[in-house]
């Protein structure tokens, strides 16, 4: 009976998503435009006969699809139902996402453009190739919800820091019972090596690598590796090296993984040396090293049926660069508008951990960011790169997010990052970028999971960031500072939250005669409380006063999820710290971010 039940739950919910999809299909039919903006201002441009990567989505999933579920379930691998169980309960194993694209609409594609490339059940979308008129005809579909281009990127290779002198070790040379090589620094600034000595190595934990190629497995420092599976997402084959005739050649991902895992003593050992690994090639190099999105939500949906518990993602998406399609603006950096950035929430959804590079695109004026996504999402942990005194570099991007939300997440070394190369078999060499300050990152999470196996993703986040070297004083810099493996897997994780996505946005109010600014504050309700939240409170301090504590500027009831702090000078910034309260006083830790 209660599996009964569960099925109507299921199915009153899909009835529910159907009528949702089928109002937002028909407001569109209406206005007779179901071609985004960007995708028709690109068509026009080019001319209705060039060829265009695009996203169709669809306006349901098909008939039955509550029907579907229960085959979903069952296909599950035992480490992707594990890591469910674990953060989603036996109740709410699957849901919409995961039932696969309808394939009749498929079909009905097919004939009509140049190539299928990915389908997407987490989208319920197909990314595909055709000219820009067969493009406008998928519009008349009735199944055809909407079309948008694929957001490419080009990615920036961070502009060389100045030479630093080498942070002296912490420790004399032979006090470690392992032998770093000049891999040491790197893992000092994050404390890795006392975990290390403690017995952690990553041990169970399945990481899944997006980048570029991987080339030289059988690097002497790579082939202990334990690789589940491997596949190259830009050419549609299980070899993720290079491939004569085949697009995308390289080896980024080969030093990305060097450095979260490589193991020769004396030479090079990673983080979390004895986890085991799912290694995607998801760029495709041959242009100026243009990456597309499509192949990196294809990436992520392969990770989850893998099981993964962590995806380290040295890629991200932003700029208007190759073949005149159109990418992401700063405006677009707010945790919900990119497309692989929905996809990494979805992801995380599902309990995977991504850790993904903040941008190697540098600072610029508030209140625009550099930063790029995915790294903007509320659920992915994005690393910046300091240099091996713990200063943050000059190429590292800043935040804010569009909505106000402090990034980066934390920081870890990224420039004079040793690691791995592919010249030989015993090649070894200085790579930088955040690139590098991803698997850094992500190679202590290992740590930290390995060390609480009941840990959820948003726990660890938790526990990494409220731990880092400048949690008290979170900024847009250098989010809550460089993380610290020892502190965080002796972190105690909280049972009361503080709100969810709290940002910030300064408004201008012109009264003719003068000018006064206001900060719009917002948050979301934290699901994790359970409705324990009676009250929110909102503290804050000068922005540059560092050393001054927190004033209380109000207190409201936890129906309220907006508060305008007004009267503002144009020089003026802020610190912002929101708490929750619960019914008998106690109240959450902060979470924080700043008005400029």
């Amino acid at each position: 009976m209660e599996h009964l039940n569960a099925l109507k739950r299921l199915a009153g919910a899909f009835f529910l998503a159907f009528l949702i999809g089928l109002i937002a299909f028909s407001a569109q039919d209406r206005s007779g435009d179901k071609i985004s903006r960007r995708l028709r201002d690109s068509i026009a441009e080019s001319g209705e006969e060039s060829l265009f990567t695009a996203w169709v989505f669809f306006v349901d999933k098909g008939p039955n699809p509550a029907q579907r579920l229960e085959a979903v379930e069952a296909s599950l691998k035992a480490r992707a139902l594990i890591r469910r169980l674990r953060h989603r309960g036996p109740e709410n194993l699957v849901d919409a996402y995961d039932v696969p694209v309808y394939a009749p609409y498929v079909e009905r594609l097919k004939a009509r453009v140049h190539r299928i490339r990915h389908r997407s059940r987490w989208l319920n979308a197909v990314s595909l190739e055709a000219r820009g008129r067969d493009l406008i005809e998928l519009a008349d579909l009735p199944f055809v919800l909407r079309l948008q281009p694929v957001g490419t990127s080009t990615w920036h290779d961070p502009v060389s820091e100045p030479k630093i002198q080498a942070r002296k070790p912490i420790r004399p040379l032979d006090e470690y019972r392992l032998d770093y090589g000049d891999s040491r620094a790197q893992l000092e600034l994050m404390r890795v090596p006392d975990l290390h000595e403690q017995g952690f190595s990553g041990k169970g934990i399945l990481i899944c690598m997006l980048d570029s190629g991987f080339n030289a497995l059988d690097h002497q420092a790579l082939d202990h590796l334990d690789i589940v599976a491997t596949w190259d997402f830009v050419n549609n084959d299980p070899i993720v090296g290079d491939e004569t005739g085949q697009m995308g050649t390289g080896s980024h991902g080969t030093s990305t993984l060097g450095a979260l895992a490589g193991f020769y003593p004396g030479e090079l050992i990673g983080p979390a040396y004895n986890a085991s690994f799912l290694l995607g090639k998801t760029e495709n190099t041959d242009w100026e090293r243009h990456i597309e999105e499509d192949h990196w939500v294809a990436g992520a949906e392969w990770a989850d049926e893998w099981g993964a518990d962590i995806i380290s993602s040295s890629l991200g998406y932003r700029y208007d660069f190759s073949h005149g399609e159109s990418g992401y603006s700063w405006e677009d950096m707010d945790g919900d508008t990119a497309v692989v950035t929905r996809g990494a929430n979805i992801a995380a959804g599902r309990g995977i951990l991504i850790v993904n590079s903040a941008g190697n695109e540098g600072e610029i004026e508030f209140p625009l960011s550099t930063l790029i996504a995915p790294a903007d999402s509320p659920m992915v942990l994005a690393a910046g790169a300091v240099d091996s005194a713990g200063r943050r570099v000059n190429f590292s991007s800043v935040g804010p997010t569009a909505d106000g939300r402090i990034k980066p997440d934390v920081m870890a070394q990224g420039t004079a990052v040793r690691s791995a190369v592919p010249s030989a078999r015993d090649a070894y060499g200085w790579v930088q970028g955040t690139s590098f300050a991803c698997p850094l990152t992500a190679g202590v999470a290992a740590l930290v999971l390995e060390a609480h196996p009941a840990w959820t993703n948003l726990e660890i986040m938790q526990a990494l960031k409220s731990t880092a070297s400048q949690a008290d004083q979170p900024d847009n810099r250098m989010g809550w500072g460089v993380v610290d493996a020892v502190r965080a897997v002796a972190y105690s994780p909280t049972a009361f939250y503080p709100p969810a996505e709290f940002g910030v946005r300064r408004l201008e109010n012109n009264y003719i005669f003068f000018i006064q600014y206001v900060d719009r504050l917002h948050w979301q309700k934290n699901p994790l409380n359970h409705g324990q939240a009676v009250k929110y409170r909102i503290y804050t301090r000068p922005a540059v006063e560092r050393l001054q504590e927190y004033k209380m500027l109000v207190e409201l009831d936890s129906t309220t999820f907006t508060y305008d702090n007004r009267g503002l000078l144009d020089d003026e910034a802020f610190t912002y710290k929101i708490t929750a309260v619960d019914a008998e006083g106690h109240e959450s830790p902060g979470a924080y971010t700043v008005s400029r």
